[in-house]
């Protein structure tokens, strides 16, 4: 057979690049570790491989926002805990102070204490994550969530927003907990009540509490507002007050006319009301004070502040409280026989001129309801007259008949009654035995938001193992489609290569032939 030698050349050259390209690509192969390293060596390959690994991306994203979650949760976890902890501190403060028997000094270090308490409080709640975001202002992560007003009453200013991350495919989960779902809703069995707005004057009183809960009486609807109001002889400094129940005929005052100093508390109905003593009240000033819009729920840092104003309720003895511009004046109050006293309210009664005595009310009603009358109408001598009964002793003096009334009423004014109040020591263990029932509310409301919170945490654990095993079946989906079997590619590499030098050897011989060397 005559083998041209320009047909020979091209053949050779042919079978070498053809063995080159065979060596080069297993070369390639093992040292990417991939048999699909181009879309054409491959292309139904290379569409599954891309596929899979945007799977592997997603499910990477989902574990970084699985981390990211797991940790706000962690920081919400903890500082709930921490919140916990603080409240059973004032919960043994509490059952500590409701004892009767202290003196100041002992109210003093429970304040100290609870104020401590207060203040560390008010901190975590307020506190902000590594990102610089309020952890319980709900949506509005740049608003501090409890800010307090004039008279020191936090109120919450954030949102009812919880935060969501995807950590799942359609799967989100809070990240953040709004602190009016665990701090501003704790139960309570007393209404606490806000002003509908402020006095022409641009006067302000503060919220509304309950801290005499035998004498409180919510006023009815569809008015359900007390109403504060405020006169004075000499316009337009404010020297009395008074105040009226709106759902109620007149006459409907409930407490009042009482003088006024800037700065007094208003109390009624069992209510205390502040006022602002650099920004008083001024003649002509109403406030109508309503029932909160969740009348039945009070804020954590309002129980920290009314127990702290409940330490300074110290008295021991009964207190009279005359009208405004009366005469009368009451000594004494203190309990002489104990065996012979129940803690009651009376009111000290001029029916006439002349004429005094004592009745035993329920203040709860308006106007209050007597229930007995310990000391029946007797003579009354201006210069003093000693009165006994419920095993206390008090002596009246003064002319009766001189209270003032709004509007005014020509003097004498008949009957004169003036308000004997319970010793402030009984007030303030009611006060702390409401309180204590509120912190174990609170702490209701803390476990079940930490239960949430736990439950999330499981959640995205369960999730983070299911992203786990999805991403380790996906890598091994994706090595079957895109790696080389190792032995397969040296073993594809060697033929190759000894396919390579056979044909550069035959080439070579094949070229050196002449037909002379055979003549």
């Amino acid at each position: 057979m005559r083998i041209g030698t320009a047909n020979f050349y091209q053949r050779s050259l042919a079978s070498l690049q053809s063995r080159q390209v065979s060596l080069d690509r297993a070369q390639e192969e093992l040292s990417s570790g991939k048999k699909v390293i181009r879309p054409s060596d491959d292309p139904v390959a290379s569409n599954s491989i891309i596929k899979l690994k945007k799977e592997l991306d997603v499910s990477s994203r989902y574990l970084d926002a699985q981390s990211t979650a797991n940790r706000y949760n962690r920081e919400a976890e903890t500082s709930l805990t921490s919140m916990n902890n603080i409240l059973l501190r004032l919960q043994e403060s509490l059952s500590g102070a409701i004892n009767g028997a202290l003196d100041n000094d002992g109210l003093i270090a429970y304040r100290e204490q609870i104020a401590s308490r207060y203040e560390e409080y008010e901190g975590i709640v307020n506190q902000k994550n590594a990102n610089g975001d309020y952890m319980f202002s709900g949506f509005q992560t740049r608003t501090k969530p409890y800010q307090s007003d004039s008279f020191g009453y936090f109120d919450y200013q954030g949102d009812s927003g919880q935060r969501q991350v995807l950590i799942a495919p359609s799967f989100d989960v809070a990240v953040t907990e709004p602190g009016n779902s665990f701090a501003s809703n704790v139960a309570s069995k007393f209404s606490h009540y806000r002003p509908a707005s402020a006095a022409a004057s641009g006067a302000q009183v503060s919220l509304g509490f309950v801290t005499d809960g035998a004498e409180y009486r919510a006023p009815t609807a569809p008015a359900n507002t007390y109403q504060i109001q405020f006169s004075g002889a000499v316009p337009p400094q404010a020297d009395t007050w008074q105040v009226v129940d709106v759902s109620l005929p007149a006459p409907n005052v409930v407490n009042g006319p009482y003088g006024y100093s800037p700065g007094d508390e208003i109390e009624f109905q069992g209510i205390s009301v502040k006022t602002d003593v650099n920004n008083p009240p001024q003649a002509g000033d109403v406030f109508d004070m309503q029932p909160d819009k969740k009348a039945d729920e009070t804020s954590v840092l309002w129980m920290f502040q009314q127990a702290i104003d409940a330490m300074s309720i110290t008295g021991t003895g009964y207190t009279a409280k005359p009208l405004a511009a009366s005469t009368v004046s009451i000594a004494g109050g203190n309990i002489k026989f104990p065996d012979e006293h129940k803690f009651a309210d009376f009111e000290v009664v001029f029916p006439s001129a002349g004429q005094v005595e004592v009745r035993e009310v329920d203040r709860s009603t308006t106007p209050p309801t007597v229930l007995a009358t310990p000391v029946s109408a007797q003579a009354y001598n201006p210069a003093g007259t000693l009165l006994e009964f419920n095993g206390i002793e008090i002596t009246v003096a003064g002319a009766a008949g001189n209270q003032t009334t709004i509007p005014p009423a020509p003097a004498p004014n008949f009957p004169e009654t003036i308000r004997l109040d319970r010793p402030e020591n009984n007030r303030r263990a009611d006060v702390l035995g409401a309180l204590l029932e509120e912190v174990t509310n609170a702490q209701t409301n803390i476990d079940n938001t930490r239960s949430q919170i736990g439950a999330r945490m499981n959640s995205i654990s369960n999730e983070g193992d299911a992203q786990l095993l999805f991403k380790e079946a996906t890598k091994i989906t994706l090595a079957d489609l895109e790696e080389i079997d190792v032995y397969e590619a040296v073993t594809n590499l060697e033929n190759s290569r000894v396919g390579l030098q056979a044909a550069q050897q035959a080439f070579a011989r094949v070229q050196n032939l002449s037909l002379f060397d055979y003549i």
